[in-house]
């Protein structure tokens, strides 16, 4: 064999040793993410406990219907769920306000910086930094809350590097739930009578306002009543007209026996002096300045606006009653179906499902690539052969 075959034969071999290199160098860049992946969950991620909680959101009402499952069950003792309350729940639960209640009442650091967590899993980490924003990210990966919106339901699942964490946090994001429940009874009750509050306060202002008028009349015309007054200026009328008859008579029976007698003059007197009683009386009564006629119209029209003023009163406080009822009616209510329960074996991470994930997204990643690849290199042959 000459030197030149020699030659050729080593370029070949040394061209074959470096393409095997680069479609191992290739394969290994390729694999590298699910080479991690499986070295990472396989014998560094550590075990995490995951409690499960869940509940319903619901309001007293009458029951509608024939509903199936669940639902059934619920508006059949007069419960109706409200999906709006339990997105609302659901939305607090996951909000930093909760996260500041809850590392209130048990402080959530400690328990997720465990020495024995994984330094990818724990907080903090070379992911999450030692800031509250990072920690309210880094708990947001450790927390589920999801609404079924064909059931109502609410599931809660919280993860822990210890089983009784996991279950103490569940816990007390329930009683927050309850809590945040409340709260929005409070604004529903305070919503609903908060119009009829207001009705009622003007009622009871214009109430008073009649029963202030009436009484300043009384006081300023010394009465209590110028219908009574009325009667009795007219009872005297009528007495007065009797005693001006009885005089006339009197008066003509002396003219007749008697017409130069003194007593004449005297009668006449009297005669004169019950007229203008008589007018004195009528003039009370029909006057036409602050007679007795004005002060009876004056009194009916403030006693028929205190009537008025307590009919709108009476009517307010039913009102009033009535949205407390349909407040109490509207009362939302966090009904428990399934208990925190402490778990007994670590089911997080999903180790295997997480390292195929991880492993597919490869395989698609490396025929984009190739194909790319594939595509330039025939693409870059082409131009070469039309040169």
């Amino acid at each position: 064999m000459s030197a030149t075959h020699i030659a050729a034969a080593g370029r070949r071999t040394s061209a074959g040793f470096g393409a095997r290199m680069r479609r191992i160098l290739w394969f290994a860049v390729i694999l590298s993410p699910t080479i991690f992946a499986a070295f990472y969950y396989g014998l560094v991620a550590s075990d995490r406990y995951v409690s499960e909680a869940r509940f319903v959101i619901h309001t007293a009402s009458k029951p509608s219907g024939i509903m199936g499952g669940l639902s059934a069950l619920l508006q059949l003792a007069g419960l109706e769920r409200s999906q709006d309350d339990a997105f609302a729940v659901r939305d607090y639960l996951t909000s930093r306000d909760a996260l500041r209640e809850l590392n209130a009442r048990l402080p959530l650091r400690p328990r997720y910086g465990v020495a024995d967590a994984d330094f990818l899993a724990r907080f903090p980490s070379i992911l999450y930094g030692p800031s509250e924003e990072a920690f309210f990210r880094y708990f947001g990966t450790m927390l589920t809350a999801v609404v079924n919106t064909g059931s109502g339901l609410t599931t809660l699942r919280v993860q822990g590097f210890r089983a009784e964490d996991a279950y103490q946090i569940t816990r007390i994001l329930l009683d927050l739930g309850e809590e945040q429940v409340n709260r929005l009874n409070v604004r529903i009750q305070q919503d609903a009578v908060r119009l009829a509050t207001s009705e009622l306060a003007r009622a009871e202002e214009r109430r008073i306002t009649t029963q202030v008028a009436v009484t300043a009349f009384r006081t300023r015309e010394l009465t209590l009543d110028p219908n009574k007054e009325s009667a009795g200026i007219i009872g005297m009328i009528g007495r007065l007209s009797s005693e001006l008859a009885d005089a006339r008579m009197m008066v003509d029976q002396t003219r007749a026996s008697a017409p130069n007698s003194p007593q004449l003059l005297t009668q006449q007197q009297r005669v004169g002096a019950i007229n203008r009683q008589i007018e004195l009386q009528r003039l009370q009564v029909a006057g036409e300045a602050n007679g007795i006629a004005d002060k009876i119209e004056r009194y009916e029209r403030l006693l028929l606006e205190d009537e008025f003023a307590i009919r709108a009163l009476a009517q307010t406080t039913i009102s009033m009653e009535s949205a407390r009822i349909e407040a109490r009616r509207q009362q939302l209510f966090l009904e428990r179906v399934v208990e925190p329960g402490l778990p007994d074996a670590a089911i997080m991470p999903q180790r295997w499902a997480l390292t195929a994930t991880v492993f597919g997204f490869n395989v698609i990643g490396g025929l984009i690539v190739f194909l790319l690849i594939t595509g330039v290199r025939e693409h870059t042959a082409g131009s070469r052969r039309h040169h």
